[in-house]
């Protein structure tokens, strides 16, 4: 087993720079102030779901089409693939143009492949289309921290065109998708895989939270991403559960840093007892903090399931327990979750955004009918803004930018065929 631990809290300089090299100050940050701090009904659908007109659809399923059909323009592709080749854009636009088999090789890798989505290669073909996505980003990082896009239902899109809309979308707001080192998983599936026949080799493993129906407590998805992004492609039904929950982390700090601060100073201690996972399923240790601090700004990343395990994977005997502090802290946090929470306006078609370091989010359990596993079928993604995206402690920066590595494979899948191994994942929340 190894054993990670991380630097102990040194100077308030943490709330001030990106430069500190701790993620807990001596003195915590004053009452937040804006409009990231909401309560229940103060979070208005009127405000945060962006509807779609005919015309902006018919532009998004034109992208999906020219996606499918390898149609890109020469100086669009030419750019994309200067970026990630990190050569200069008349050098690619030379082999382009008189290299025949190069050019194939690139229109079928822009074409083809899912991972090769971004705001170049998925063309709007409307600039105030992709003002209004791009918009959205700042509401996410600077505003209520919710938003969702919502339309896509009509397009009656299949479920490869779903997939590649998913990706474009998302690439218009925020254009770094995060891929895990542990599986190189890109897009995840959240849907009920708990009636799926088992194979012999994951009997041992359980399923991770997002393929259970069991309801999920308030949580962050720890060092996934800045922003979560998932595409409703069937909500189960109206009366089957389910139900989304999202909470300003924000207000929760503030009612806290007047009420019960040392709660706020527990969660900010590197002493947390994370159980992580190798490749080969053995568990290991891993201390770190569930608060940390972008220049005044809290940023919750606080996980249940690497803590205390959960229904189908459990925690490892060898892991410690957690402190009395730290079980009051869990007890807290998601007792004020659940007094300020408000339910997400759901719709089918929807793509949801979250901003996953201010914005806590839960789930009510969900079922299926007459015996048969619950159709409700999420599409995930984690993203990242680096125009917009929050600083963050030096001494944690790697964690945070870990998912968005360079060069690391990206895998999208239409269909979901591993619900046990790849998506249970290090930190076995999934």
């Amino acid at each position: 087993m190894s054993l990670y631990s991380l630097s102990p809290r040194s100077s308030n300089e943490s709330l001030q720079s990106s430069s500190s090299t701790s993620s807990a100050p001596d003195k915590l940050a004053p009452a937040i102030k804006g409009p990231m701090v909401w309560q229940g009904a103060e979070l208005d659908p009127a405000q945060y779901v962006i509807h779609l007109s005919d015309r902006e659809i018919q532009d998004i399923r034109a992208a999906v089409i020219k996606v499918k059909s390898k149609s890109f323009p020469v100086g669009a592709l030419a750019h994309q693939l200067s970026h990630q080749q990190k050569e200069p854009v008349k050098q690619i636009k030379l082999k382009m143009h008189h290299t025949k088999s190069k050019l194939i090789t690139y229109s079928q890798v822009a074409g083809l492949d899912r991972s090769e989505i971004s705001q170049e290669t998925f063309d709007l073909g409307n600039p105030d289309l992709m003002r209004r996505l791009s918009s959205i980003s700042k509401e996410l990082h600077e505003g209520r921290g919710v938003a969702v896009v919502r339309g896509l239902d009509t397009a009656r899109f299949n479920d490869e065109e779903a997939v590649v809309a998913f990706a474009g979308v998302c690439a218009h707001i925020c254009p770094q998708r995060a891929t895990d080192s542990y599986a190189n998983q890109t897009l995840s599936h959240v849907r009920d895989a708990t009636k799926d026949a088992v194979p012999v080799w994951a009997r041992d493993i359980g399923l991770a939270g997002s393929k259970i129906t069991a309801a999920m407590d308030f949580h962050s998805d720890r060092f996934s991403g800045d922003v979560i992004a998932l595409h409703v492609r069937n909500d189960g039904g109206g009366d089957a559960g389910g139900e989304q929950l999202v909470v300003s982390f924000p207000r929760i700090y503030n009612e806290l840093l007047e009420s019960d601060p040392e709660v706020l100073e527990t969660m900010a201690e590197p002493q947390w007892p994370f159980e992580l996972k190798q490749k080969d399923k053995a568990p290991y240790l891993e201390l770190g903090s569930t608060l940390f601090f972008s220049k005044g700004k809290p940023m919750c990343q606080l996980v249940k399931a690497p803590l205390v395990g959960t229904p189908l994977i459990h925690r490892d005997p060898s892991m410690p327990v957690l402190t009395a502090k730290q079980k009051h802290a869990l007890e807290a946090v998601e007792g004020l979750a659940k007094r300020f929470c408000t339910t997400l306006d759901r719709q089918q078609g929807d793509i949801q955004f979250l901003h996953n370091l201010s914005i806590m989010h839960a789930r009510g359990a969900y079922r299926g009918t007459d015996g048969k596993p619950s159709t409700r079928h999420l599409l995930r993604m984690f993203l990242r803004d680096p125009e917009n995206a929050w600083d963050k402690p030096a001494s944690y920066r790697h964690n945070f930018d870990d998912p968005f590595m360079p060069g690391r494979p990206q895998n999208l899948p239409v269909i979901d065929n591993d619900p046990w191994r790849i998506i249970s994942g290090r930190e076995s929340h999934g």
